[in-house]
């Protein structure tokens, strides 16, 4: 079972996101996203559509964060749940269920600028995958 943990960094914050298969460690690395964002609970009313496409599996992970980021900041949707269709290390179709942000529901704790490639790391082991990204607040 994948797990993610948050990081501290001098200006910024960073996920540790663990997961048995890359499907696994995408959906850890935005629950972390959505976890240093706010605490709050969100209920999945509604669903967004989202594909992906990059160069390599790192740029992939920033990528996928960053259209959760822009799902949240200029779509007004919390995101709450994620659902991967399909992942390779090129491409990610996905749904991402959630609902209207409500500031009084859904307080936000830090805002997020973006996923960025500051020591970033994903790498595919006996183990699974595991990846570390960091976020410009």
């Amino acid at each position: 079972m994948g797990r993610y943990r948050i990081l501290e960094h001098t200006a910024d914050m960073g996920i540790e996101a663990t997961g048995e298969t890359l499907e696994e460690l995408l959906i850890q690395a935005a629950r972390g996203l959505m976890a240093i964002i706010s605490g709050a609970e969100a209920l999945p009313r509604e669903e967004r559509s989202v594909e992906i496409t990059a160069g390599e599996s790192g740029e992939l992970l920033v990528n996928w964060l960053n259209e959760i980021l822009f799902l949240f900041d200029s779509g007004g949707f919390f995101p709450a749940e994620f659902i991967i269709e399909e992942a390779t290390e090129n491409r990610i179709k996905a749904l991402v269920g959630g609902e209207l942000f409500d500031p009084e529901r859904h307080p936000v704790d830090r805002e997020i600028k973006a996923a960025t490639y500051h020591q970033l790391k994903i790498e595919r082991g006996e183990e699974g995958w595991k990846a570390r990204v960091y976020l410009d607040l």
